[in-house]
């Protein structure tokens, strides 16, 4: 296990330096042989060469590693001994920070110390009202569903049940008198209409 942390880590070590990711280490290996490259074609020894070969590193981006901004620092270097200012040469772009920088070191003490907005709490209040309107509108729908096919007497169905009532106790009726007549023939019963008439009008 240690020997594969060590081997991994050789990986990581280009031209001296160690990079913390393989695809650093591959940039950094891309910038060794640029620099072998420049180095073998541009054999430069007059100062107004080594500018020309500086200042097209710099604008062609080159360079993406220290590998690569060390060379030109050797380069920046050797102008300066030779008679350049600071002024007259392109600065070398580093292209990355160097110190981590948190958009929280941006903000006032007061704007750093904001309450957590209590999100679970505004979705329940905003979605509550719904839900509970639509439970509701639901109850409504099946408590009248079940009123209106209940057959015990209520406000909605209370005149079609009376009156159904009354339409069988009045065929039921009918049919006692009618049994009750074939009767009285059978047994040779007088017509008791009259009877019946004296009772209703009572």
């Amino acid at each position: 296990m240690a020997t594969d942390d060590k081997s991994k880590g050789n990986n990581l070590i280009v031209g001296g330096y160690e990079f913390m990711t393989e695809i650093d280490a591959q940039k950094g290996a891309m910038d060794l042989n640029k620099i072998k490259l420049l180095n073998t074609r541009a054999k430069a020894t007059r100062p107004q060469d080594i500018k020309a070969v500086y200042e097209k590193a710099i604008e062609n981006k080159i360079f993406k590693t220290p590998l690569g901004w060390g060379y030109l620092a050797n380069l920046r270097a050797k102008l300066i001994e030779s008679g350049y200012k600071e002024d007259d040469l392109i600065p070398i772009p580093l292209g990355v920070t160097i110190t981590r920088h948190s958009a929280m070191e941006n903000l006032s003490v007061r704007q750093r110390i904001k309450p957590e907005k209590k999100k679970n709490s505004l979705e329940f209040k905003r979605v509550f009202p719904i839900v509970l309107s639509a439970i509701l509108t639901i109850l409504v729908i099946v408590m009248f569903l079940i009123t209106v096919t209940s057959e015990s007497d209520n406000i909605i169905n209370y005149r079609r049940n009376v009156t159904n009532r009354y339409a069988s106790w009045e065929q039921d009726l009918k049919e006692r008198e009618k049994k009750v007549r074939e009767a009285e023939k059978r047994l040779g019963i007088e017509d008791t209409s009259s009877y019946y008439e004296d009772t209703d009008s009572n």
